[in-house]
């Protein structure tokens, strides 16, 4: 009897397993166990799923543990800005390249000059940090002896670890040096377009023809036209629109809250218009109708940026709950006054509900950007704090204690 193939196995299983780091953006990236997972990669493994009509699983994995993962057959296919090496080509196999890469430094933007060169930078005084088991720590090994090397295990924070001066500067990926500038401005890659490698960005596979053969296929109807000087499968449209996410920008002591508090007053200060409007046409506070249309799409929304679906949805569920509590605020505050109908008022569906729908949006990036604060609970009275911070009404103050509830609870994750 011929062997099953793993194409066959993943058809017959009706589950894809995918394994994936969650530390390397913006490939694959989870801000908690508890997260979902988010990125270039994450989203690629979910066209191979739909593609192979399957369910995605995705298997959390290290860099150090990434072969002996395999090997145990705890995932089909790795993906998450997997570099190919001579080491991990002897156990495996790599579909086809699809980002070309190198190694390079990334330092504080005004020692940029100190770190040119490995020479400069392997000196006894500079504090060289990496993470431990992938291609970074095999380039460190091979290329620093003098210098002092940290080996540090967490891949979401030790580019803080630079910023803060605890090292001196790290040798990455040139499009992971460039991503960390835009989210850390004092932090800068030295020369990303002057690599001191070449190296290039596929998918591992276990050692089965055919599943390679049949990922290769794949990639290749998904891919732009290859570059003409490389032959690499271009994916630069997809990975730019990654590089642009809203990821994170720091260590969760380090966030800030108040562009998320100013959000969420914003959308509570628009509810004066929209009480107006409802007391003008004798409406309702309630519109169960519109509250639906607001929650609806939330939970793919959420997930594609990182966040809990179901906390989304209690968040905003929060939101509608506080705008509920201040339009009657309103509501009670003119039947006292003796109003019967205002005047110029601003309409309801061609101005307020666009922009409230707008601010939807731009409250998801927001907390997309502050989710790894909002996860952890030492963080809370620093949250708390922000939200005290404004000068606003009785009944807006009041109002935004209610919106805020989900921020604080303990189930954030779940």
């Amino acid at each position: 009897m011929l062997p099953v193939t793993k194409k066959a196995e993943i058809v017959k299983r009706g589950i894809l397993r995918v394994g994936t780091t969650g530390d390397y953006k913006p490939f694959s990236y989870r801000a908690s166990a508890n997260s979902p997972f988010v990125g270039a990669d994450i989203e690629m493994a979910q066209r191979l799923a739909r593609r192979l009509q399957v369910k995605l699983e995705l298997v959390p994995t290290t860099w150090s543990g990434l072969m002996p993962d395999l090997a145990a057959d705890k995932f089909d296919i790795a993906m998450g800005g997997i570099s190919i090496s001579e080491e991990r080509a002897k156990q495996a196999y790599f579909s086809l390249p699809y980002l070309r890469d190198g190694k390079t430094p990334i330092t504080r933007c005004d020692e940029v000059a100190r770190y040119q060169s490995l020479a400069q930078i392997d000196q006894a005084s500079t504090r060289v940090i990496v993470n431990p088991g992938g291609t970074n720590h095999s380039f460190v090994t091979q290329n620093i002896k003098s210098a002092q090397v940290q080996v540090y295990p967490d891949n979401n924070t030790i580019f803080d670890q630079i910023a803060i001066g605890k090292a001196d500067v790290m040798l990455t990926d040139a499009i992971e040096a460039r991503l960390q500038h835009e989210l850390k401005p004092s932090l800068c890659a030295v020369h990303p377009e002057q690599t001191f490698t070449v190296s290039f960005k596929a998918y591992l596979l276990p050692q089965d023809r055919e599943w390679k053969a049949y990922v290769d296929q794949w990639l290749r109807e998904e891919a732009s036209a290859p570059e003409p000087e490389t032959k690499v499968l271009n994916f630069n449209a997809h990975v730019d629109k990654w590089l642009h996410h809203p990821w994170p920008r720091t260590h969760a002591d380090a966030i800030s809250f108040d562009p998320l508090r100013d959000l969420m007053v914003q959308r509570l200060n628009l509810m004066e218009d929209v009480a107006k409007h409802k007391w003008n046409q004798g409406l309702p506070i309630e519109d169960l109708q519109r509250e639906q249309q607001v929650v609806a799409n939330l939970g793919q929304q959420a997930a594609a940026l990182g966040i809990s679906p179901a906390w989304a949805e209690a968040f905003f569920r929060a939101q509608i709950e506080a705008a509920k509590q201040l339009q009657s605020a309103y509501f009670e505050q003119w039947q006292r006054q003796g109003i019967t109908k205002f005047e110029n008022v601003v309409s309801l569906e061609q101005v307020t509900r666009p922009k409230l729908d707008q601010l939807t949006g731009q409250l998801l990036q927001e907390l997309a950007r502050t989710w790894p604060g909002l996860l952890d609970q030492r963080q809370h009275s620093r949250l708390l704090a922000s939200m005290q911070r404004i000068s606003a009404s009785q009944a807006i103050s009041s109002a935004l204690q209610t919106a805020q509830q989900p921020l604080v609870s303990t189930q954030i994750a779940k």
